[in-house]
């Protein structure tokens, strides 16, 4: 009979750390899960960044200036401006602040860059 005992020890043995196994392995599975979750969300969001950063790209704004069947898009009056600014012996990176009005009635656009250089540019060229 002491021969049956030691064989039911050792299977008991046998079987708890069959279950100990099996614990640690789900445990492991799980955190693994977890893990995968969080990388498949953080792939997600820089995908929706992305997608965000794309349409904003996607979006320009154009603007014109339109008087007596004449019309100046803003964006080549800054250009000229700048261009003119250039021409009187200036860097182009050396501007800090640029100031433009626009008088159509005048055919004219002004500017003041820096605070202190003046000037005026053909509106409608």
């Amino acid at each position: 009979m002491a021969k049956k005992a030691t064989e039911v020890e050792v299977k008991e043995v046998k079987v708890e750390e069959t279950k100990t196994t099996k614990a640690a392995a789900a445990k492991k599975d799980t955190t693994k899960k977890a893990t995968t979750a969080k990388k498949e969300t953080a792939a997600k969001k820089e995908t929706t960044a992305k997608k965000a950063t794309t349409a904003k790209k996607e979006a320009t704004v154009d603007v014109f200036v339109q008087f007596a069947g004449n019309q100046a898009l803003v964006a080549s009056v800054e250009e000229r401006v700048k261009a003119a600014y250039v021409a009187e012996g200036h860097r182009a990176s050396s501007i800090k602040t640029l100031k433009i009005y626009i008088k159509a009635e005048e055919n004219a656009a002004y500017y003041v860059i820096n605070e202190d250089n003046v000037g005026r540019v053909d509106l409608f060229a």
